[in-house]
């Protein structure tokens, strides 16, 4: 056994270093790579750790100290996952320790195994009439926790203790597996469904692609089977030996997947992970992956750390999503990205699907032949008919100037048919911004600036970006008019007026302000599917992932919405949410419909969303984003510098421009390294620190990438500015 073990300390900015700690005697036999430590460090004193080598070597100079305590004696992680970690931290620009804490959250070392008492039947012999009864319910149970056998047997803990010193009973304690999958509540199996034509010469393509260790997309426009065939790949990878990850962009959509998962291929082979989960849930699923007990794991962007062992296929669902994306707080991970990575080290394939692929994604795969598309819906469904509803010529017309009269007929028709409707309005909140009529005044969160959210439930204006509340004022804050008047419209202005129009039929709303308790959005989307919702209103969230058949009318309050941001992404975007939130009508055996209100229904993005055209859209968008050399022809790398001195944050933003600039220019790659600013970042100040912008596009690929890195890594912040690096933004806000 070696003498020292290698720790990496839980302090952030220490790259990739490690330090050497004595190895107790008593610890000898037990310490082993991925453990999590106590080790004493300066005078921060007992810090948390990861063993992560051995050594039996030091310079003569250090005198290593020695380990305090292991932890946990279970590892978390093999060398393996480190060297995934190391990548991750050198790609996103950080420091291993901010990555390892993202993937592996200290918070997983304090929840040890759950331990929990046991019954078991052991004699009848010595006991009074009513203790042979318990005897008799236990016997007829067997083992079974204590807590479950004195509530079923109506006895008390007084009772069965004098039943052990009896004899009569023995007691243990046991581990217990916490399974998150509990909550969904599975009862029998279900068999593969069989593949219609379609699909099965998809699957027989991708499958003699997945053994070359590709990077596959599959194309299927909305309602076209592609889970089916992500499940008969999955059959196949189980039977051969190996391991399947499988990723879905938010959490109730990842809830919904692993159901269906688990009633496919079992719930001991199945598990999810994702950040609802609770800590000690997590740390059982964390040791069963870890032990390799588990074959297929479903999660949200977070899985793609998890321990998964053996891995032979990874899935990523609805892959053009911006939520696979972590923006805050660092590392500003991309899982697409990573799970490429992960592909690679255990030498398999990455299936990517979607109905509206990333544009970047179907550059890639057309051009390396590993593009898969199904252009039908399943049995040949007609995709829904989209009617573009004007509203310069419908909105005065409208319900409060909201709701057209097109829309309402067909709600009312709908819900009279007892079918089900879809409204999407792709803002939380009220109204969007308040306003004085006398003076203009708009009110803005005074920490950052974007206008106040007014949340009518709440009764209360609140910031979305730092979370600042505060009441509505009695006056206007610049010319104490009483004038003030709320403005635009979000989810709950639309539920309120669903309501109005429709009092006798059940309406709900699907936002993040709703979605606040564990499983609330499994409960709720489990009631629109049995039919008990007869309207559901909501963001985005509502816009993916559902298969209701019984939805055959879906209603876009703005479908400008998405388009008018300032972002190069701002069309893709809006065509994609508009594409997808249409694809959720007329799934089952009634036809659907979609509406779409607009103040702009010539808008190229919004034509081809009508006619469910992704080619169209692709064409059209690829030739701009080539122009403008954006991704996929080239990688943009965005640094934010800030502070609450907006003259100090421009002159360094403007300092670290002109140093990268002089760099550039030195090496003679200015035409393959482009930076653009600084500029005022369009949300000019968030959480009272202002912001400044560099974009750098960078056509070197990897040695662009390794030279950004590089020229960033030897920069020294002063203490009152923050500097942010993220890689591959998905917004440039």
């Amino acid at each position: 056994m070696s003498k020292y073990a290698l720790a990496l300390v839980n302090i952030k900015g220490l790259g990739v270093k490690t330090f050497s700690y004595l190895i107790p005697d008593e610890m000898k036999d037990k310490i082993q790579i991925g453990q999590a430590i106590l080790v004493p460090f300066g005078r921060q004193g007992l810090i948390n750790a990861f063993c992560v080598g051995f050594s039996d070597y030091l310079p003569e100079e250090i005198r290593a100290k020695k380990i305090n305590k292991i932890l946990d004696e279970n590892p978390l992680f093999s060398i393996e996952y480190l060297k995934l970690l190391e990548w991750v931290a050198n790609y996103y620009c950080t420091d291993l320790v901010t990555v390892l804490n993202a993937a592996v959250p200290m918070k997983l070392i304090e929840k040890a195994s759950k331990v929990e008492q046991a019954a078991e039947f052991v004699t009848f012999e010595g006991a009074s009439k009513r203790q042979i009864e318990v005897l008799e319910i236990l016997k007829e149970m067997g083992k079974s926790p204590l807590i479950v056998f004195e509530k079923m047997a109506k006895t008390t803990r007084a009772t069965i203790k004098k039943l052990e010193i009896l004899g009569c009973i023995k007691i243990t304690n046991e581990d217990v597996y916490r399974n998150p999958l509990d909550i969904l509540r599975i009862s029998e199996r279900e068999a593969l469904f069989e593949l219609s034509g379609d699909q099965q010469k998809v699957y027989e393509g991708i499958k003699k692609k997945i053994t070359t260790g590709s990077t596959i997309l599959l194309h299927g426009v909305t309602a076209s089977g592609k889970t089916e065939v992500y499940f008969k790949l999955i059959d196949d990878t189980i039977k051969s030996g190996k391991n399947v990850l499988f990723l879905a962009p938010e959490i109730a959509l990842a809830s919904q997947l692993t159901k269906r998962l688990a009633k496919k291929f079992g719930t001991e082979d199945v598990a999810i992970w994702h950040s609802s989960i609770s800590e000690g849930e997590r740390y059982d699923v964390w040791q069963k992956l870890y032990k390799d007990e588990i074959k297929i794991l479903a999660g949200a962007r977070s899985a793609v750390f998890a321990p998964l062992k053996n891995i032979g296929l990874i899935i990523i669902d609805e892959e053009h999503e911006s939520a696979y994306k972590q923006t805050n707080p660092a590392p500003r991970y991309d899982a697409r990205v990573v799970a490429r990575k992960l592909a690679e080290f255990h030498h398999c394939s990455l299936l990517l699907g979607s109905a509206t692929p990333d544009i970047s994604s179907y550059y890639k795969a057309v051009n390396s032949n590993n593009l898969f598309e199904l252009k039908k819906r399943f049995n040949d469904a007609k995709v829904p008919p989209v009617k573009v509803i004007n509203m310069q010529e419908h909105g005065r017309a409208a319900y409060r100037s909201i709701i057209s009269k097109p829309l309402q007929t067909a709600i009312t028709q709908t819900v009279e048919a007892h079918q089900q409707v879809i409204l999407l309005i792709n803002r939380r909140g009220f109204s969007t911004y308040t306003q004085c009529q006398a003076c203009g005044h708009v009110i803005e969160c005074p920490n950052c600036a974007i206008p106040m959210i007014w949340h009518a439930k709440d009764k209360l204006l609140k910031c979305h970006y730092c979370n600042h509340v505060e009441p509505f004022p009695d006056t206007c804050p610049e010319c104490y008019s009483d004038a003030l008047k709320n403005s635009g419209t979000g989810t709950q202005k639309i539920e309120m007026l669903i309501k109005e129009l429709y009092p006798d039929y059940n309406v709900e709303r699907v936002d993040s302000d709703v979605m606040v308790r564990k499983g609330e959005h499994i409960r709720l989307l489990e009631r629109f599917q049995r039919g008990e919702i007869d309207i559901l209103v909501g963001t985005q969230m509502i816009a993916k992932g559902l298969d209701n058949p019984n939805v055959t009318l879906v209603g876009v309050i703005s479908a400008d919405a998405s388009f008018n941001l300032p972002d190069f992404r701002a069309s893709e975007r809006g065509f994609q949410l508009l594409t997808q939130v249409a694809g959720r009508a007329g799934r089952g055996e009634f036809s659907g419909s979609v509406f779409f209100q607009t103040y702009n229904p010539d808008y190229y993005a919004l034509e081809s969303a009508k006619s469910q055209n992704y080619e169209e859209f692709y064409n059209t968008e690829i030739v701009a984003r080539e122009e403008f050399d954006y991704p996929p022809f080239s990688q943009i790398i965005r640094l934010i510098l800030s502070s609450e001195n907006n003259f100090r944050a421009e002159k360094s933003a403007q300092e670290i421009a002109l140093r990268l600039c002089t760099m550039i220019e030195k090496y003679g790659i200015t035409e393959r390294l482009e930076v653009l600013g600084p500029t005022p970042c369009v949300i000019e100040r968030i959480n009272g620190m202002y912001r400044f912008q560099i974009l750098i596009k960078n056509k070197l690929e990897e040695k662009g990438h390794n030279f950004i890195s590089s020229f960033l890594n030897k920069i020294t912040m002063p203490r009152d500015i923050k500097m942010s690096i993220d890689v591959d933004p998905i917004d440039i806000l």
